[in-house]
């Protein structure tokens, strides 16, 4: 693969969470293609950019209203020229209960399949998972 589409892949990941750290659901939506598809962290699903756009402007003026987002490790795979896979261990700060109560941390694993149209990459499946320690005698 041609390190300009790692560069590109790489910069709708960069651009994701800039847009998140911002709180602009519409540039956080762009991302995603038309038809997209998007099961957060709980297993609600959306599909289409603007119910993903939507839902999270719904969380981000609620529990995510001052919240950041940070990557902290990230693997990319090449499936074919115009398809790539990115697995991204994201920390989540500053997120709050209903009560208003700012949450510890979360870390999550946040899958995007993306693909080009034309030159440029979006996003077309996401999938986000809480990464949750295992339990252990040693931990309980």
């Amino acid at each position: 693969m041609q390190s300009t589409d790692t560069a590109a892949v790489m910069a709708v990941m960069t651009s994701l969470i800039d847009a998140w750290n911002r709180h602009d659901m519409d540039a956080f939506a762009n991302l995603f293609t038309e038809d997209a598809d998007f099961v957060n962290v709980v297993g609600t699903r959306w599909i289409g950019r603007d119910a993903i756009g939507k839902a999270h402007a719904a969380t981000h003026a609620t529990i995510f209203k001052n919240s950041q987002l940070t990557l902290k490790d990230s693997s990319l795979r090449f499936l074919k020229s115009d398809i790539a896979v990115l697995r991204a261990v994201t920390e989540v700060t500053g997120q709050v209960d209903g009560a208003g109560r700012t949450l510890p941390p979360r870390d999550a694993l946040l899958t995007l399949i993306m693909i080009t149209i034309g030159k440029k990459w979006s996003i077309a499946v996401a999938q986000n998972t809480n990464i949750i320690p295992p339990v252990s005698p040693d931990n309980r």
